[in-house]
């Protein structure tokens, strides 16, 4: 039987059951190059492979081959070896009762019908609040003494001792495995490439590449770029070997009993013996903050997406209109703009964040909190919005104004050339008390432009806040807005004050022109008229008709800046009286005449 027995191959078997790890060597005879098929097996039998060569995902670990998982389950597996048997299927479903439509309503208001005298202690359900904690809570219970900083340390020690006491250690056998499978086992066309705005990031943070930049500092900034690809794709290897080896069979069957342990990650926490008072204020203010609400950023974003832009005046309209106006005129535009925007804010505004406080049952859980301190919340957020909207229109109506800031002192000689911007108001010249003067007059002009102002903060007053519209019990409850005694008020106007200032100076100066005819104004020229007539004289005398050409050759309008004056009617007034003079003198001469043929 010993000599049937067939011979030993045990040389020959590639099985790990009978001892061999690798296959045996070639016949010493044969000198032709070992096959690819050969010389795989023999790379695998001394380097079992990491990852499968041939799989529909890239990186999926060896061991996965002869198993049936899910994706969820690939990944997961690793981080609970207990868990390693589980399967998504066998996990059992939470089954949802199914809902019932006639169970609640569609829409309700969750802001209750309060009486004025519940109001002040109930409370009510706010859409979206994260204050869901107790009224009165106990916080002052037991309390542990804060660890020193040494025991965390000593602590940290101990566990850092034990994991190292139950660790093998790690032999050059396993280290060179290791570094294997980290520079070999795992092929760079599994991985993702480096991100090119990682690359572009970094460059940002060195310092611009002088004009003469040597070779050596390209060659050296190449080398540093090429060693973060480097250490990217080495970290990445890295991770995908810790995280197969974190299964004890997949070490075993690798040959690598251990891993080198990372430095250990010490973090002390400093002592907190404010831990009490810490939860006494947080509790205090889940319960009386209200400005982190979810409807507090609803307010905001309505206001942001469809109000933000509004204004009580409107620059775009101001400037296309027909410049420039009279004075009640200009008042009546600025009251019609400022009505339009108090209508708005009342009949869309206000409505659309009363209607924030209505919600269906699809939208988030609602929570219990204090009404009086959250809707003066509310109103402390929807009164900023409305100074705001009054501080950018009061801006916007001194920018208006602004754009005369240079005046209109012209210096000795007038040049309409000079004031080709549209003026803002019509100021007419007339004879008042034999002397030129505006009408309106200046003190008047601003008296109206004073008004303007002030009239953009007279219409947001008295806009009823939001409780208004959800109880009907409460009246009279009126958002804060901007006062006219404030010091931002204050400054607009003296700055718009200045500016006017600036341009009655050019206005003044132009009534020299008219210095000349004062004797037309005050009459002083027809008693003038009367006592030359007593006396004889010649028709050469008399040129009248010249002053009257005079006259009427002057300007019509006159463009000053901001103002621009109207002298038609005060020209006409005094070629009128020129031409009284003018038929005085010849109806004395009529009469004259005819006393000669008499006689």
């Amino acid at each position: 039987l010993a000599n049937s027995r067939p011979i030993d191959d045990s040389i020959y078997n590639m099985s790990q059951r009978r001892g061999h790890s690798f296959p045996p060597p070639l016949p010493s005879t044969c000198d032709a190059e070992p096959s690819a098929l050969y010389q795989v097996v023999l790379r695998h039998s001394h380097y079992p492979p990491i990852l499968q060569s041939n799989s529909w995902t890239l990186a999926v670990p060896f061991k996965e081959q002869h198993l049936h998982r899910t994706p969820s389950e690939l990944v997961g597996n690793n981080y609970s070896p207990q868990a390693q048997g589980l399967k998504m299927k066998q996990l059992q479903r939470r089954k949802q009762a199914p809902r019932q439509a006639s169970a609640k309503p569609a829409r309700s208001c969750i802001l209750p019908k309060l009486s004025p005298s519940q109001k002040k202690n109930a409370s009510i359900y706010v859409l979206g609040s994260s204050h869901a904690q107790p009224r009165h809570r106990n916080v002052s219970g037991p309390s542990s003494r804060p660890m020193s900083p040494e025991e965390q340390l000593d602590i940290m020690h101990k566990q850092e001792e034990e994991k190292k006491a139950t660790a093998a250690e790690s032999n050059d056998r396993d280290l060179e495995r290791y570094m294997y499978y980290i520079s070999t086992g795992v092929h760079s066309s599994m991985l993702t490439p480096l991100p090119h705005q990682h690359m572009i990031n970094i460059r940002h943070l060195l310092p611009p590449d002088p004009e003469d930049i040597s070779k050596r500092l390209q060659i050296l900034r190449a080398d540093l770029e090429e060693e973060v690809k480097t250490d990217y794709y080495f970290s990445l290897k890295k991770s995908i070997v810790d995280y197969i080896l974190m299964d004890t069979s997949e070490r075993q069957r690798l040959s690598i009993r251990s891993i080198p342990c990372p430095s250990p990650r010490r973090v002390i926490r400093a002592p907190v013996p404010w831990a009490a008072s810490y939860k006494a204020a947080h509790i205090w203010q889940s319960q009386h903050l209200h400005t982190v609400s979810p409807m507090m950023l609803l307010l905001q974003d309505v206001w942001l997406k469809s109000f933000s832009s509004l204004r009580f005046v409107k620059l775009e309209e101001l400037l296309s209109t027909n410049l420039p106006l009279q004075p009640s005129e200009f008042e009546e535009f600025v009251q019609r703009q400022c009505q339009a925007t108090r209508d708005e804010l009342i009949q869309k505004w206000l409505p659309h964040c009363a209607s924030l406080f209505v919600t269906s049952d699809e939208r988030e859980q609602v929570t219990p909190v204090g009404d009086q301190e959250f809707f003066n919340c509310v109103a402390a957020l929807m009164s900023l919005q409305l100074r705001s909207l009054v501080i950018h229109s009061l801006q916007d109506l001194l920018q208006f104004f602004m754009l005369h800031e240079e005046g209109n002192d012209f210096g000795d000689l007038y040049d309409e050339t000079k004031y080709v911007q549209a003026q803002v108001l019509l100021v007419k010249l007339q004879v008042e008390k034999s002397c030129v003067a505006f009408l309106p007059s200046f003190n008047e002009c601003w008296e109206i432009v004073h008004r303007a102002f002030m009239e953009i903060i007279k219409s947001a007053e008295k806009l009823p806040r939001v409780e208004c519209s959800l109880f009907p019990d409460i009246k009279n409850w009126y958002l804060r807005t901007v006062k006219p005694d404030e010091s931002l008020v204050t400054d607009l106007l003296y700055k718009a004050s200045e500016v006017f200032q600036k341009n009655t100076v050019g206005a003044q100066k132009y009534l020299a022109t008219y210095q000349k005819y004062s004797n037309l104004m005050d009459n002083t020229a027809q008693q003038d008229m009367s006592a030359f007539l007593k006396t004889k004289h010649s028709l050469t005398e008399f040129r009248l008709s010249d002053l009257g050409k005079e006259i009427a050759s002057l300007r019509v309008t006159v463009p000053l800046s901001m103002f621009r004056l109207d002298a038609g009617k005060m020209n006409e007034d005094l070629c009128e009286r020129t031409g009284r003079l003018k038929e005085k003198v010849i109806m004395f001469e009529v009469e004259e005449n005819r006393e000669l043929n008499k006689g």
